[in-house]
């Protein structure tokens, strides 16, 4: 054996493989809207035979070497401009409405319903609910709590939450702009490669109906 192919067969043997390792996982950051319908299209990533990510939940800001970044338009756009998100890795991924869940009767059949009952509204916070800030002061003077905490949101009596984070409680439809979630490689990505690969099947009719298969808890 030559000189030469022992030192190729050293060196493969020394450098680490590219990608996820069977000890690492994609680590995704999400905004709260998002993280339940990352995780489901998580699991069904990790059918095809992808590594299941690590879904956080976070600003898409927070500082990290995430692999992925999901969340709305505007908290991704404000990522990709603040250089903590890879430029034209981005794609979109779904419209998630914005409903009123009720855990009570009565006979609510609007937001200006309950805005004009006085009942406290519980909402969730952050640049993504813009729209339906304007939605709420449009139709009177509520009584509002905002949150980003997903568990306060689905106990809530009554909230305003996109639908991916309502619970159990009645659901009704409101005129309330929808969120545009997307997705992009993280600037910072430990596992580039593989994150790319993520978020383009986020971005695929297959990781679109995955992640719109989440449903509430």
């Amino acid at each position: 054996m030559s000189c030469a192919l022992v030192a190729t067969i050293v060196l493969a043997l020394l450098v680490p493989a590219q990608g996820v390792t069977a000890g690492e996982r994609l680590r995704v950051l999400s905004s709260p809207l998002s993280a339940p319908c990352v995780e489901a299209a998580g699991r069904a990533w990790q059918t095809q035979g992808g590594a299941a990510p690590v879904v956080e939940t976070g600003s898409l800001r927070d500082p990290g070497d995430w692999d992925v970044l999901v969340g709305s338009g505007v908290e991704l756009t404000r990522a990709l401009e603040g250089g903590d998100a890879v430029i034209d890795s981005d794609v979109g991924i779904a419209e998630i409405p914005w409903v009123l869940q009720i855990r009570s009767g009565g006979e609510v059949q609007a937001l200006s319903d309950v805005v004009q009952s006085g009942v406290e509204i519980v909402m969730l916070a952050g640049p993504a609910a813009y729209e339906a800030r304007r939605a709420l002061a449009r139709d009177g003077t509520a009584t509002v709590r905002e949150t980003t905490d997903a568990a306060q949101l689905r106990s809530a009596p009554v909230a305003l939450v996109p639908l991916s984070l309502a619970g159990s409680g009645r659901t009704v439809e409101v005129d309330v702009p929808p969120v545009r979630v997307d997705a992009a490689v993280g600037i910072r990505a430990p596992h580039a490669e593989d994150a790319t690969a993520f978020v383009r099947y986020l971005g695929s009719e297959a990781g679109r109906q995955a992640f719109a298969a989440c449903s509430p808890q």
